[in-house]
């Protein structure tokens, strides 16, 4: 059998993506695991990549296999005795890892079906040999990786690989998905998941908006789901806000109230937000359009809500940082992330067109849920830009693209008091519904913007009605508390302090994610 093996991976390489998959079917042939599951669990880890630079938490290999006494990948030394084979040969040469991958797996497969092996036609029967073979100890963090790899089988995908292009269609499976997110579980609404980083790996500021004047872009140099693997690893001494998947997917992880330990100079760390994106500096191809939109529209919405600037002196690379101790940029250990294959200008562009949208309401007597009292051709406009429209057939008034910012509407019409609401933008869309009421004194406030709450409570969440990702809008989420608009009513480098006691209450929920 051995023989077999070593004629078959002795054969000269072929250039072409063919090579690639025939030896992944070996190697998944001769252990009995499906090849699809260990092609996918390859391209999580790596792109399937043969690449022999480290991760950031010291992943090794197209699978990322780690040191048998660290945490947070698959066991490198158990792999490689599983498939007989030397530890040194799985580091050097990719048919080896690939055939130690697939032992490894089969191994755990076996443990837990009584010594027996699921059918390879049977995708899902391996779903608690692949959490096994993540080597990540904490049961949701496992199932963060087995959501991974089974959305990216249900879906199919294609890899850009140094044999050229390969691709993998999707597979009829079933994708176990952890709760809902809660309402305020994450700073922004459009984040997929919040794992928290371990209260080790950040200092716990309750900072204000004020407190923060940065963003700061990194690349994880390595995978999404390892990332946010290795910043719930209370050894890792490092953490950031946010993880983006090469599609677009946001992960929470700490909020933005505290202060993430990703800049290597405390002073940066205090003042900014750090965003981490999956892949490696040395590859262009990881810094995907999906990836560009999602991050953008993530730090769009962080710059609104916070104040930040929209331009180069407030969004920086880590390589921008300076070394605390004046050595040169990337902070303390001179990163070089994102690097040079970063389209800055492209991104600031996304950045810029994400944080416009439109202020939207009904001007109605007497009440805004008044249906009958549409006031067609009342006039409309903004104090703070004096951008006037008129109420038209529908009883609506449309003010669109605008800034994110504040802004102060007013209504009138002949027969009826002057009246005004309060809309914060700081998402594609907000409502901001006046009711006018008849005489000549100012009806003040109108209903304060809150229209879409089903009620005039005078709280405005500053919360938006729709979420896009830069690449048209999504199916609008409506979470407890979260309002509906009227239309839709029905009648890595400091030492810090622990959380505070709110995050008992955050950790009680360490990983809440929804499907893409």
């Amino acid at each position: 059998m051995l023989f077999a093996f070593a004629a078959a991976f002795a054969a000269p390489v072929e250039a072409t993506p063919t090579h690639l998959r025939r030896q992944f079917a070996v190697a998944a042939e001769e252990a009995g695991v499906p090849d699809v599951v260990l092609l996918a669990v390859a391209y999580e880890a790596s792109g399937l990549r043969e690449h022999r630079q480290a991760s950031t938490w010291g992943g090794r290999t197209m699978f990322d296999f780690v040191e048998s006494d660290e945490v947070g990948g698959p066991d490198l030394e158990r792999a490689a005795i599983a498939a007989d084979a030397d530890v040194d040969d799985v580091l050097a040469d990719w048919r080896v890892a690939t055939r130690a991958a697939a032992a490894l797996l089969a191994e755990h497969a076996r443990n837990q079906n009584g010594g027996e092996l699921p059918a390879v036609t049977q995708l899902d029967a391996w779903q608690g040999a692949v959490a096994a073979f993540s080597g990540r100890q904490e049961p949701l963090l496992q199932a963060f990786y087995v959501e991974a790899i089974y959305t990216l089988l249900e879906g199919g995908f294609t890899a850009h690989t140094r044999w050229g292009e390969l691709a993998v269609a999707p597979q009829d499976v079933t994708v176990n998905l952890a709760a809902p997110l809660p309402p305020g579980s994450t700073d922004y609404a459009g984040a997929e998941a919040w794992v928290p980083a371990c209260e080790d790996n950040y200092s716990d500021y309750s900072r204000g908006g004020s407190s923060i004047d940065l963003i700061v872009i990194h690349t994880v140099q390595g995978s999404y789901s390892g990332c946010a693997s290795w910043f719930a690893n209370c050894s890792a001494g490092a953490s950031a806000h946010y993880v983006v998947s090469d599609e677009g997917d946001v992960t929470q992880m700490v909020r933005e109230a505290d202060v993430a330990w990703h800049a290597g100079n405390w002073d940066y760390n205090e003042r900014s937000v750090g965003i981490e994106h999956e892949g490696y500096v040395s590859d262009c191809s990881d810094y995907t359009d999906a990836l560009y939109r999602g991050s953008a529209a993530l730090a769009s919405d962080i710059a609104a809500r916070q104040g930040v600037p929209l331009d180069r002196s407030h969004f920086i690379g880590h390589d921008e940082v300076p070394d605390p101790d004046g050595s040169g940029y990337g902070g303390s250990g001179n990163h070089t992330d994102p690097g040079s294959c970063w389209d800055w200008d492209y991104y600031m562009s996304l950045v810029g067109g994400a944080v416009s949208g439109e202020v939207l309401g009904y001007v109605r007597a007497d009440d805004i849920y008044n249906t009958e009292g549409n006031l067609v051709g009342a006039s409309a406009w903004i104090a703070e830009t004096g951008d006037t429209t008129t109420v038209g057939a529908d009883g609506l008034y449309h003010f669109p693209d605008l800034a994110y910012g504040t802004y102060t509407v007013h209504a009138s019409i002949e027969g009826y008091a002057e009246g005004t609401c309060t809309a914060t933008l700081a998402d594609t869309q907000k409502w901001c519904s006046i009711a006018l009421l008849p005489g000549g004194g100012d009806t003040g406030s109108g209903d304060t913007g809150n229209d879409d709450t089903g009620a005039d409570t005078g709280t405005d969440t500053g919360e938006g009605d729709t979420d896009t990702d830069g690449e048209g809008a999504r199916p609008r989420i409506v979470r407890p508390g979260t309002p509906t608009p009227l239309d839709e009513v029905a009648g890595c480098d400091s030492a810090g302090q622990h959380p505070s006691w709110a995050w008992g209450l955050l950790a009680a929920v360490p990983l809440m994610r929804r499907r893409r």
